[in-house]
């Protein structure tokens, strides 16, 4: 079964007004939330308490899915997926585009013509 995640449940924030209706107590925080929607420090508390305190709300619109349980969304990115490449400055372009698509995190260190490149795949997309 699909999971409906925290980005989903932002976007309908935005663009469905009949989602909005269905959470009159939060009507404040919303219209907060719609005027400045790229603030994640005002976004991600409003989303979870949706999840938290309107879990019908949610699954009522998103009929047929499951709500993400939060505690093992965090586990899940609390997961590393490290990759060290040890390589000569020329050979790093070549090295770093056979990497597979997708978010990462790097941390590059050079000593003479050495390059040492520490890679961590991220697997969720906020």
């Amino acid at each position: 079964m699909n999971k409906i995640n925290l980005l989903e449940i932002k976007q309908a924030l935005l663009n469905d007004g009949r989602f909005r209706e269905s959470l009159p107590d939060l009507k404040d925080e919303i219209l907060r939330f719609v005027q400045n929607p790229g603030c994640p420090s005002c976004s991600l508390p409003l989303v979870r308490k949706i999840i938290n305190q309107y879990p019908q709300v949610v699954q009522e619109y998103f009929s047929g899915r499951e709500i993400i349980n939060e505690a093992e969304e965090i586990k899940k990115m609390a997961e590393n997926h490290w990759l060290v490449i040890n390589c000569h400055v020329d050979e790093l372009e070549q090295k770093l585009r056979s990497l597979p698509p997708g978010r990462k995190q790097i941390a590059i260190t050079r000593f003479e013509e050495q390059i040492t490149v520490v890679v961590n795949e991220l697997d969720i997309i906020f």
